[in-house]
């Protein structure tokens, strides 16, 4: 029975190593998707049949093949999804549908997804351009006669544009229609944890959003707000276990392994966070954030020579980016190397003037190699900006 049992797991366990590489292939594609270039995710897509077993995964490819107009490749996809998972391809078959201008089967089929429990928002639906090609027939018009949703489910779309909007009041207000009208509901206990977070009360929220998603079916967004409701408790490494149990699930956002390796570093797991940021890199090389990040955390550790490669990479990818040229500058100055420091700092104030903490930084520099006079201007302009450390500097070398 033990042997059965270790083949199994061998079994199991070489299914999903199997899928890993297609899996993280797909996110590259999700992230070259999203920059507008989905004739090449979608060319990156072949041979990615590790994920066929996978709804989401699968509704996550045939939308990039959506973007990139091949329907047919796009229609397949989302009706495997909808054979392994009921309600998961509707939508994509329903665009589909929509984008070849075919308003009788898009309708019927965004009807029967708004009869399902993974509909989405009306505000998603109605702001998503794949419909269109089919917004003006009749067949859509009547469609939108009839209300879809529940009290509750627009009182919390509203709290959330109001909380998008910097409106806290107004949406403390909408909360407090919604818990008199549906008390108890984990709608309305989501939606008391957003207010809380508002006001900056992130532990109180922390402790409502845990118990709302205990349940298997919760919202993947629900799980971000824990996530981001942790890191405001300065709970970082629970935070990165959250973004972790996603990566896990499989869930088609490359962002997330950056967002757990930032959580990852102000835990103080540095190592744990490289891996991390590499495994991003991987996916999304040109990413300027991962690059920046990766370097400046090397280089936050003494290991300029590790550093510069991700650094120089950065600059030589995004030469008009002020951030490239001044995490390579802070590399340069923590190695006490000092004209380099301040021709990067030179090279990221001439894209990003009014940054504080290059003018202090090149100011630094510039009094280490010699150039006092030089550095006054910067020192100066750094004050203006706001950044104290410069009055130092000012009353030592630019004071006679």
């Amino acid at each position: 029975m033990k042997k059965i049992f270790f083949c199994l797991l061998v079994m199991l366990a070489s299914q999903v190593l199997s899928g890993q590489p297609d899996y993280e292939t797909l996110l590259r594609a999700v992230e070259l998707a999203s920059r507008g270039e989905a004739t090449e995710a979608a060319t990156l897509l072949a041979g990615t049949g590790g994920i066929d077993g996978d709804a989401s995964l699968l509704a996550a490819r045939g939308d990039i093949y959506l973007k990139a107009s091949m329907i047919k490749e796009a229609r397949t996809d989302f009706m495997k999804a909808e054979s392994l998972h009921q309600g998961s391809g509707l939508y994509g078959l329903a665009r589909c549908a929509a984008a070849e201008g075919d308003s009788k089967t898009a309708v019927s089929l965004l009807e029967a997804h708004l009869k399902s429990a993974q509909r989405k928002s009306e505000p998603e639906i109605l702001l998503d351009d794949s419909f269109k090609p089919v917004s003006s027939s009749p067949e859509w018009r009547a469609l939108w006669k009839k209300d879809w949703y529940r009290g509750y489910e627009r009182k919390s779309w509203e709290i959330d544009h109001y909380l998008k909007s910097g409106r806290n009041d107004l949406a403390a207000e909408a909360y407090a229609a919604l818990a008199l009208q549906y008390p108890g509901l984990p709608v309305t206990e989501y939606c008391n944890a957003r207010i809380l977070m508002s006001s900056g009360r992130y532990r109180e929220a922390a402790e409502i959003l845990d118990a709302v998603n205990r349940g298997s079916d919760t919202p993947s967004g629900w799980l971000y707000t824990l996530a981001e409701a942790r890191e405001g408790e300065k709970s970082y490494y629970a935070a990165a276990s959250i973004y972790d149990r996603l990566i896990a699930s499989r869930y088609p956002d490359p962002g997330l392994l950056l967002k757990k390796a930032r959580m990852l570093l102000r835990s103080g797991d540095r190592e744990a966070a490289k891996k991390e940021m590499e495994r991003f890199i991987k996916i999304d090389p040109d990413n300027t954030d991962a690059l920046g990040l990766i370097g400046r955390t090397y280089a936050e550790e003494g290991a300029i020579y590790e550093a510069l490669p991700y650094l120089n990479d950065n600059v030589d990818k995004h030469p008009g980016e002020a951030s490239a040229f001044r995490l390579r500058g802070d590399a340069w100055l923590a190695a006490r190397t000092w004209d380099r420091a301040a021709d990067d700092y030179t090279m990221s104030l001439d894209l990003d003037p009014y940054n504080g903490a290059a003018n202090l930084n090149l100011g630094i520099a510039l009094i280490n190699s010699g150039r006092s006079d030089d550095a006054c201007y910067y020192l100066r302009k750094a004050r203006s900006l706001g950044v104290k450390e410069a009055t130092d500097y000012l009353a030592r070398y630019c004071i006679r």
